[in-house]
């Protein structure tokens, strides 16, 4: 959307914000610099270009070339971005309360679940309803979602407390679409999201960021499984893109000693290394742990697991996580932006770089998992735990025990993007999905006539190769409908063969501990003589 506003001519908005008045000017008395290039080439804009350029998107835009030069994660964060940021680590936004899919602009905006105790569980909005339109009057908002990018749904959906959104509804079944008016409220998005024994003795825990309140809701759900007979952990911080130190450290704490190192930081000045250690007084456990890991897990998460491992107080399975060991400073800017500038770098104990080579943005990025190693990078340095076990450097925490990820079939793939499950499952009675739960031969030979009918172009044959997948996204499909997203990610959680291979993990987990108590024992007496 184009940007009226006017502002300050440029040379006048460099002189107030970006450098001392001396160095400003079209032409300069003294040595040339690049500022003054750069004040010039902005001045010929706003006066020559053609069409005339808003003077905010040119400033902008330049900032971001300019840091685009320094590193993968500094990054200029313009108000929209920054706002996002802070709901994110206080855990909670302002909106509708749903869990929401669409698999491009011109694909129907669908409803994967609402969020437990939010406006849109309130007023019954179900799984697979079909949004259709957003109607916002005091924004001015007023659109189809076709044609939509989901990140321009989420920023019609949300808004300010109290405000009032006006969403129309396809739903399977009904003639008529729904037409429904939402006030918005406070959404919690929890930083642990899955919590239950998932084995006799076995506490399962998802962790899916690092927000404000990661260590409260850790200690909650450890405290409840606990009570109900856990002695074992599986940590799962895949998918895990990190947030705050200080709830890393914490977490971290909950399986380490007082004052053991969880990781330290060294910026670019002589003496800037700056300890990060285990904190004294917060709950711990001293139950086996594995910790689940992929190429989804970075920063915080990857502080985590390295603590974990270089301390030999977790086995570490999955794949080599992202390696994003840069830590950023956030500064608050004017006009409500922010500057996240890179200015120290994460090691873990042992003395490893989390941060992997960027010389390549494309490789960096966008290269294929499957292509990625999923153990340590070729030529890794060697590096030693505290049991002396070797680890590995190069880039991102390389598991103890690897596990390759499951590639669902190109059958699958397309299926999902049609949203064929949940059209399957959803207009259903509760009596015909209890029934296929007893019967998957059943379940499959009519989803295969649903994609039959549906889907005439798909390969029956490929989808029968990919019959016990196809299974598991159908019962998980017709668990959502009863327990939500909890209930859905159980079932595809217990047929998850990271989650499989982890179980098989936890007797080694317990030998290990087992040896990290002698060695600190032993550590204790020789302190002692």
């Amino acid at each position: 959307m184009k940007d009226n506003r006017r502002f300050p001519t440029l040379p006048a908005l460099l002189l107030l914000a970006l450098v001392p008045a001396a160095v400003i000017g079209a032409r300069s008395t003294g040595a040339p610099s690049p500022m003054a290039t750069y004040a010039e080439i902005l001045s010929i804009i706003e006066s020559r270009h053609v069409p005339e350029a808003p003077a905010r998107d040119v400033i902008y835009s330049s900032i971001d070339g300019m840091l685009a030069t320094l590193d993968p994660h500094t990054n200029f964060l313009d108000d929209e971005v920054y706002r996002e940021m802070r709901e994110e680590q206080r855990g909670q936004f302002y909106g509708l309360g749903i869990v929401i899919s669409k698999r491009g602009k011109y694909e129907p905006l669908r409803v994967v679940a609402p969020i437990d105790d939010t406006p849109a569980a309130r007023l019954g909005i179900r799984a697979g309803d079909v949004i259709t339109h957003i109607r916002d009057e005091r924004a001015g908002v007023d659109v189809d979602t076709l044609g939509l990018t989901i990140q321009e749904s989420v920023k019609y959906l949300r808004g300010p407390r109290g405000t009032t959104v006006e969403i129309t509804i396809d739903r399977a079944g009904l003639a008529e679409p729904l037409v429904l008016r939402i006030v918005r409220d406070a959404v919690r998005t929890p930083a642990v999201n899955q919590a239950y024994e998932i084995a006799p003795g076995v506490a399962y825990v998802k962790i899916a960021n690092f927000a404000e309140t990661t260590m409260a809701e850790l200690d909650r759900a450890l405290e409840r499984l606990g009570d109900q007979g856990a002695h074992a952990l599986l940590l799962d911080l895949r998918n895990n893109p990190g947030g705050l130190l200080d709830q890393a450290v914490g977490v971290s704490s909950r399986f380490l000693q007082p004052g053991e190192l969880v990781v330290y930081t060294e910026g670019r000045q002589p003496g800037s290394r700056q300890d990060y250690e285990a904190l004294d007084n917060v709950p711990r456990i001293d139950w086996p742990v594995v910790v689940l890991v992929d190429r989804g897990s970075a920063s915080a998460s990857e502080i985590v697991a390295g603590a974990l491992q270089d301390h030999d107080r977790a086995l570490i399975v999955g794949q080599t996580t992202f390696g994003k060991g840069l830590v950023q400073s956030v500064y608050p800017l004017s006009e409500g932006t922010g500057l996240a500038l890179t200015t120290q770098k994460y090691y873990t104990p042992a003395g490893r770089s989390i941060q992997r080579p960027y010389d390549s943005e494309e490789r960096y990025y966008y290269q294929d998992v499957d292509d990625e190693p999923q153990g340590p990078p070729e030529n890794a340095p060697p590096y030693r735990t505290d049991l002396g076990r070797t680890v590995f450097g190069g880039g991102g925490i390389a598991p103890d025990v690897v596990v390759a990820p499951e590639r669902a079939p190109e059958v699958l793939v397309r299926l999902r993007g049609e949203s064929a499950f949940s059209r399957f499952v959803d207009p259903r009675s509760e009596s015909e999905r209890a029934a296929w739960e007893q019967d998957p031969d059943a379940l499959f030979a009519a989803f295969r006539a649903f994609v039959a009918r549906e889907f005439p172009d798909v390969d029956q044959a490929a989808l029968e190769a990919a019959r016990g997948q196809a299974l598991d996204l159908l019962l998980a499909e017709i668990a959502l409908t009863r327990g939500g997203l909890a209930a859905r990610d159980r079932v595809l959680l217990e047929r998850d063969p990271v989650v499989r291979r982890a179980l098989e993990a936890l007797p080694d987990a317990k030998s290990l501990l087992a040896r990290r108590k002698v060695l600190r024992e032993n550590r204790a007496a020789l302190r002692q003589r």
